[in-house]
């Protein structure tokens, strides 16, 4: 059996968000070890070449879904970005207002399940600007670049779509105690 090889991204410095790096988030999957995870917010310029790539295995995935769903037009499943969005009060009324930013949502499980019953657990390396494994705490709010596998996937339930499995982050500026922006997580 050949191991599925998969296009792999890292992404230029950008602001971590929600995250969790050092431990997994178990809030909805305590039974299966949880998911590690960041979000990372890159300015729109620094985001464009990452998009054309999620797009470009976006259509690998649309294949995938037209074979699996015998000829029916296949759903989309969300794309794994988004703007930035903040609020703002024009006129005494709250609204939505683009920062030009993208949000990029990275997450790999904690523990991989094999069909013999055995148990992977997975870490995700974290290195330092100079390359150096690091144990220190990783807050949202960091600076850092992600690596990650883009991974095209089918399902009748959520449609055709892409996921970024975080491999590795290099952290570039490290926030402690969770005081950075956008400070929800770790």
């Amino acid at each position: 059996m050949s191991k599925q090889v998969y296009n792999k991204l890292v992404t230029p410095v950008g602001v971590s968000q929600y995250c969790w790096l050092n431990t997994p988030d178990t809030k909805f999957d305590k039974e299966n070890g949880g998911h590690f995870k960041t979000n990372l917010i890159l300015k729109g310029s620094d985001a464009q070449h990452l998009i054309k790539g999620i797009k470009d295995e976006m259509k690998k995935s649309l294949e995938i879904a037209k074979e699996k769903s015998k000829g029916k037009e296949p759903k989309t499943a969300n794309m794994p970005f988004e703007e930035e969005y903040v609020e703002e009060t024009v006129n005494g009324k709250k609204v939505m207002k683009p920062t030009g930013n993208i949000i990029f949502k990275f997450k790999a499980k904690a523990k991989i399940m094999m069909k013999s019953g055995d148990v992977i657990d997975i870490k995700i390396p974290i290195f330092d600007s100079k390359g150096t494994p690091m144990k220190e705490q990783v807050w949202s709010g960091s600076e850092m670049k992600v690596s990650a596998d883009m991974i095209p996937y089918y399902t009748a339930m959520a449609g055709a779509g892409v996921s970024l499995r975080l491999k590795a982050v290099q952290i570039t500026k490290l926030v402690e105690g969770g005081a950075g922006a956008g400070a929800k997580g770790h």
